[in-house]
């Protein structure tokens, strides 16, 4: 029996433990490479021995019996390595040609652009593209934030010409046979390869792919088939939504084209918070000032709430600067359930210098607590 003697992962440029993924994309990356009718080197003749070689190199190793036999004893016999020895085809270990090449069809396009003769094509029309989508922007307060608002946006946009129904076509019909690929959509080229004759069928450039072109353009559109709309939409702007979030209205962009559908409207939204809040997620945050007095003997304050309306807020004697009071759902709502956060109250303690009056009855109440006090 003739013995192959050649290193089979050498040649795929692959390791012993390659796995079958592996060796199936370095056989397709070196048939790119090496194909004769890419190949970029001037010897076109060992372009296509290095290329049956690959063949061959891959024959072996994507089958799992041929390549035990070449892991155990270094070769494998010359029919079962090399199928055009033998009569058959590349792939003819039971599958189709597809099934060496690994989608034959993607190796293919690499070098041709298109189909495999043989094929059918059938015609369509041109592709239906969706129209483009439109970024807007609103600018709201914090009581909007927590009250939610709907908002008129008012906005210019492209509409399907009502005129042409969006074909850009005088009356919707005035269209002729394209003459470039004689109504058929397609346009059919002849290439010869390594494999033998190959057609290339690609869509029509000139018609898209319909088969026809516009023999008269419409009035209205100028052929565009779609024509400028001052277009109004309400947006309802969420209760808790956060600052920059972004919202999305569906069908309110422009116009598609060939019957494709209109794009969305994007809408940002900016929160303008007031200086005295800070939110962290649902809950606001607020600093409210008290005199020392106030602390040490306790008071209330009044809570101005950023949807309107005032909120008591008890401060117990004794209170030391920079206590936060928590205000149970008095934040800003959850987006997705509605309930609310809190707010906090950070109280800060003004200490200012006493009056005469002051000082002395703040002596007397030293005495009392044995306080030490500088003269």
């Amino acid at each position: 029996m003739a013995q192959s003697r050649k290193d089979y992962y050498e040649i795929l440029g692959v390791s012993r433990n390659a796995s079958d993924d592996d060796i199936r994309k370095a056989y397709r990356r070196l048939v790119k490479e090496w194909h004769p009718d890419a190949y970029k080197g001037s010897n076109k003749k060992d372009a296509e021995a290095k290329f049956k070689e690959i063949q061959e190199a891959y024959e072996v190793l994507s089958d799992k019996e041929k390549r035990a036999m070449f892991d155990r004893f270094g070769y494998v016999g010359d029919a079962a390595a090399n199928p055009r020895g033998s009569g058959r085809t590349p792939g003819s270990t039971g599958g189709s040609f597809d099934d060496v090449f690994g989608d034959f069809q993607d190796v293919f396009d690499v070098f041709f652009g298109g189909s495999r003769s043989g094929g059918s094509s059938k015609t369509q029309g041109p592709r239906a593209v969706r129209g483009e989508d439109i970024h807007a922007s609103v600018v709201i307060d914090l009581k909007d934030v927590i009250l939610g608002k709907k908002v008129i946006l008012e906005y210019d946009r492209n509409k399907v010409c009502q005129s042409c129904k969006g074909t850009g076509a005088e009356g919707g019909t005035s269209f002729k046979t394209c003459p470039t690929c004689n109504g058929t959509g397609y346009v059919k080229e002849e290439h010869r390869s390594f494999f033998g004759m190959f057609s290339n069928t690609h869509v029509c450039n000139t018609c898209s792919g319909s088969g026809r072109i516009i023999d008269k353009r419409c009035s209205v559109c100028g052929g565009r088939g779609y024509e400028k709309e001052r277009h109004q939409v309400s947006v309802t702007i969420p209760a808790g939504v956060e600052n920059g979030a972004t919202l999305r209205i569906g069908g309110h962009g422009n116009a598609g084209q060939n019957g494709g559908p209109y794009g969305d409207l994007y809408v940002s939204v900016r929160v303008e918070m007031p200086s005295e809040f800070r939110r962290s997620g649902n809950d606001l945050y607020v600093s409210k000032e008290i005199d020392y007095v106030e602390a040490a003997l306790g008071t209330t304050l009044e809570i101005s709430l950023p949807e309107g309306g005032t909120e008591i807020l008890r401060i117990p004697a004794g209170t030391n600067p920079n206590t936060v009071f928590r205000m149970k759902n008095l934040g800003v709502p959850s987006v997705s359930g509605g309930k609310r956060g809190d707010l906090l109250v950070t109280v800060r303690v003004n200490i200012s210098k006493p009056s005469s009056k002051e000082k002395r009855l703040l002596e007397q109440i030293a005495k009392l607590k044995n306080s030490r006090v500088v003269e």
